[in-house]
């Protein structure tokens, strides 16, 4: 991925998410997604990225990552949390803004970039109501520590009241807060990286963490190290969450050519994005 220039931002804002964060869920059909596979750009796209995939990655992607060194410079950052906010729409974000929420917690963070941008959601919604806000802790948690390191760098808090903070650790190890800690939890792009028994142990961690409910985003195409998991939504209904909110979305918009991202980054996978609250959340008074 070369530096990023003024006129590959400009091209992303021509997505239109400035204007509609949530244009991701209108711009996908089936029909769409049928007509995806039937275009010669995007399957050479999907091909070449299939095979520039690393053998280690394929191997062991927990090891991958958590030996990945890759700082990221400012420009690149930008333009990635720009990039991914098109598949990452802010449904049920909304909540987070809401009095009594006090704490957030983004497993798998990477660089921060996504998790920032739940941070400034909340700010915006604070804004926009014209609400001093209260404080809310922000927490990322990632397995890389070069990624985490980029995160502290990168993500500056958008507000004074909110507390954007990164840490290293392994959901698959415990995450060593106590059971409800956070009011909500996020996943985005987490369960894709890991196999049947990582991705359970997992949500299982996330379930014993989240008073209040959960956001996934998770990929459902097929693609080489990655294991799509169309049935995410049943676990949680299975884990005492009820569905609020479940979304299919491409990686980018649709068009007939086959791609819009001036930089070509990812291929148009269909990616899964859900919003689920907790059925019985905890008495507060049992909380804190």
């Amino acid at each position: 991925m070369h530096v990023p220039t003024p006129a590959d931002f400009h091209e992303l804002d021509r997505w239109g998410i400035i204007e509609d964060p949530t244009a991701a869920i209108t711009d996908y059909s089936e029909a769409r997604e049928r007509a995806r596979w039937a275009n010669e750009r995007h399957q050479r796209a999907h091909d070449e990225h299939a095979e520039n995939t690393s053998e280690a990655f394929l191997d062991d992607p927990q090891s991958y990552f958590r030996s990945l060194e890759r700082p990221i410079d400012r420009p690149k950052w930008a333009y990635l949390k720009r990039r991914k906010a098109w598949f990452h729409p802010p449904v049920g974000w909304d909540r987070f803004a809401a009095p009594g929420t006090a704490r957030l917690l983004d497993v798998g963070c990477g660089d921060g970039d996504q998790t920032l941008r739940v941070a400034e959601h909340v700010a915006g919604r604070w804004v926009a109501a014209d609400y001093d806000g209260f404080p809310l802790e922000v927490v990322g948690v990632d397995l890389s520590a070069s990624r985490v390191e980029n995160a502290r760098r990168l993500a500056d808090s958008p507000h004074p009241k909110i507390t954007v903070r990164f840490e290293q650790g392994d959901v698959l190890d415990g995450l060593g807060y106590a059971d409800d800690f956070f009011d909500y939890s996020l996943a985005m792009g987490l369960f894709e990286v890991l196999d049947d028994d990582h991705a359970t142990a997992a949500l299982d961690e996330m379930t014993r963490l989240s008073a209040h409910g959960m956001y996934v985003r998770d990929l459902l195409d097929e693609y080489p190290g990655l294991q799509p998991r169309p049935h995410l939504a049943e676990s949680l209904t299975d884990r005492g969450f009820e569905s609020v909110a479940s979304h299919r979305v491409f990686e980018e918009p649709f068009v007939e050519e086959g791609t819009r991202d001036p930089l070509a980054v990812w291929p148009m996978n269909v990616h899964q994005v859900l919003f689920a609250a907790a059925s019985a959340p905890p008495d507060p008074t049992d909380r804190y």
